[in-house]
């Protein structure tokens, strides 16, 4: 049903939830359309002989009974098979482009969720929505969607309920052969209204309002309808008994009865949809909202430098090897000698389908308590919607034959509005996608200088080395990482956070690894790569070939400029010699140039 990211894993293959629904539906369906061509084809003969009013009627209740057939096989097919892409489900903020800095107000609420350690749930309104919560309590952790569901069936149970009681007391009390019909009339299309109005609109509330707690109340069930039913169910038999006399006879048009097993019917279903609504819902949140980590790092380098080291982490989390959704990036701003500056990424992993939470089959759905009551709701939209089939048929018959047929008329109408009515309540709790993922915010922030450092003899080195640095002194850097549970009602819908965990060893790592990249960053510049060192080592030969010349001449000057010291004086010359002075080798007292021993120690001195 959903895209393969990864054929050598299945964990996005998840069966389609509406599988109970389309069989209920298409089974319905199905005996329209047979009900529909079944009508057609009886009255076709009738057709060759002329068209009055009853063949016309007949032929109006097939054609409908056809489009209403066609309609439910047609709202099956659509969800035959879902495809889920890796756009889908819809992100929780809008996604920031990968080589842009951006942020969203909706990735602002989550984040302050995460900061707030916990989810912001809006407090219900209304005194009718008081009685309900109080009889629900943990209906108000539910997701937005079914908190909606919930408060327009209960509204709509207590407006069913009081339309009966008001309905009973009319009919028990001032019913009489003249103004029954005009009771089961107005009460009936009274009845009407308030059974399909649940289903004439449809309210839409911003997920991400919800939860930083800032939105409005989806629905505010006010006590100001039911007081309106109230004064119907006390006035309206009184002013039926005043003007039931004036009235028409529709003796012949008494639809009390049906009327009555109807309203039965829809507060049938509505109690089993209030059964299936109490199996789905989940306890108070019992974990740590999200894990946090705050370290401080000393570093000299660009702090860009460890927003790189961040995407790099945080790509090889990568569920699945699908990219990040990307809500919130801010690359660090470094200008002048001195400032301060700050940095962020907010981050959510691919969302992946909860196993155990859609049901495969009938089988498994009714041997599941999450289910079963739904199934029974949508077991009786079906049941409903056979039998107001079966009764149009019925109805045809009694027309061609030319016999009574509003009662008959009247009941098939009900059970088929009945039956759409439960189906629309089902279809809401079907429609369930429950999926988790991972929230990763990381926020960095601190104050840098700039300085140059340099490296070497800068008088007579043959390598020196200089490079502007960036110095960061005890920077702040704080991650907040939280496994969370998101749902959608339909496959293009918005997703609402329902649960939180923190996952306090990932959050650990990541800091530790930050933590560790910045404080081994380097602040000297030299060759690093083999061409660099190949390079310079060439260089080194040179320069130790050159410098092996330059000593051989000057030695080959100090040793001439030594033997020309050295020499022994010329025999030829003029001047008189002059005796060279002895001294002692073991005292260094001079001597006679003829004594044979030192006078001073007695040492017998060389020749």
């Amino acid at each position: 049903m959903s895209y393969e990211f990864n054929p050598d894993s299945q964990v996005f293959e998840f069966p389609n939830p509406y599988k109970v629904e389309n069989t209920a539906i298409i089974c319905s369906g199905a005996v329209m359309l047979l009900a529909g061509a079944f009508t057609m084809i009886s009255v076709r003969d009738r057709l060759a002989h002329g068209l009055n009013g009853g063949t016309l009627a007949v032929l109006v209740i097939s054609i409908l009974l056809l489009l209403l057939g066609i309609g439910l096989m047609a709202r099956a097919f659509t969800r035959l098979r879902y495809f889920f892409g890796r756009n889908r489900p819809d992100s929780l903020a809008p996604v920031v482009p990968l080589d842009k800095d951006g942020d969203s107000a909706a990735a602002g609420a989550y984040k302050e969720t995460l900061r707030q350690n916990a989810i912001t749930y809006p407090e219900p309104k209304g005194a009718l929505n008081g009685l309900l919560y109080s009889w629900l309590p943990n209906l108000i952790f539910a997701p937005n969607v079914i908190q909606l569901a919930a408060q327009t069936q209960f509204y709509n149970f207590l407006s069913l309920l009081a339309t009966t009681i008001s309905f009973l007391f009319c009919w028990l009390l001032f019913g009489r052969e003249g103004t029954n019909g005009w009771i089961g009339l107005i009460y009936g299309v009274f009845a009407f209204v308030q059974i399909m109005r649940p289903m004439a609109k449809k309210a839409t509330v911003n997920p991400a309002n919800i939860n930083a707690g800032t939105g409005k109340e989806a629905a505010n069930v006010g006590v100001g309808g039911l007081v309106l039913l109230i004064v119907l169910a006390v006035l309206g038999p009184v002013i039926l008994g005043m003007a039931g006399s004036h009235l028409p006879d529709l003796a012949d048009l008494s639809i009390n009865g049906v009327l009555l097993l109807a309203l039965a019917c829809a507060l049938l279903g509505c109690a089993a949809f209030g059964l299936a609504l109490k199996n789905q819902l989940q306890a108070a949140p019992q974990a740590i909202g999200a894990a946090r980590v705050t370290q401080t790092l000393t570093m000299n380098a660009h702090p860009n430098k460890l927003v790189e080291e961040l995407d790099r982490n945080l790509m090889e989390r990568w569920f699945n090897r699908i990219p990040n959704r990307r809500y919130t990036h801010r690359s660090p701003s470094v200008s002048g000698q001195q400032g301060k500056f700050s940095a962020e990424i907010f981050e959510e992993t691919q969302p992946r389908p909860q196993p155990g939470r859609i049901a495969a089959g009938i089988g498994h759905a009714l041997s599941t308590p999450q289910f079963f009551w739904l199934t029974c709701l949508t077991g009786l939209a079906t049941l409903f919607l056979i039998i107001g089939a079966i009764a149009a048929v019925i109805v045809c018959r009694h027309i061609l034959d030319a016999q009574a047929f509003v009662t008959m008329l009247a009941f098939a109408v009900s059970q088929i509005a009945v039956g759409m009515f439960c189906y629309g309540a089902a279809h809401i709790l079907w429609g369930r996608f429950d999926f988790v993922s991972e929230l990763i915010w990381v926020d960095i922030s601190g104050s840098y200088e700039s300085a140059n450092v340099n490296l070497g003899n800068q008088l007579s080195g043959n390598v020196q080395t200089s490079k502007s640095v960036i110095n960061i002194e005890s920077m702040t850097m704080r991650v907040w990482v939280s496994e969370i549970d998101t749902v959608i009602f339909g496959k293009d819908e918005a997703r609402q956070l329902t649960g939180m965990r923190g996952l306090q060893a990932t959050a650990d790592d990541i800091a530790a690894t930050l933590k560790s990249f910045g404080e081994t960053r380097s602040m000297v510049v030299a060759p690093t790569s083999t061409e660099d060192m190949a390079r310079a080592q060439q260089v080194g030969v040179m320069s130790h070939l050159l410098g092996g010349a330059h000593a051989d001449a000057k030695n080959t000057l100090l040793t001439a400029a030594l033997g020309a010291i050295a020499a022994p004086a010329s025999t030829t010359t003029t001047e008189p010699s002059i005796e060279k002075q002895r001294f002692c080798a073991h005292c260094g007292a001079p001597a006679a140039h003829d004594a044979r021993f030192c006078g001073k120690c007695g040492t017998a001195l060389a020749a």
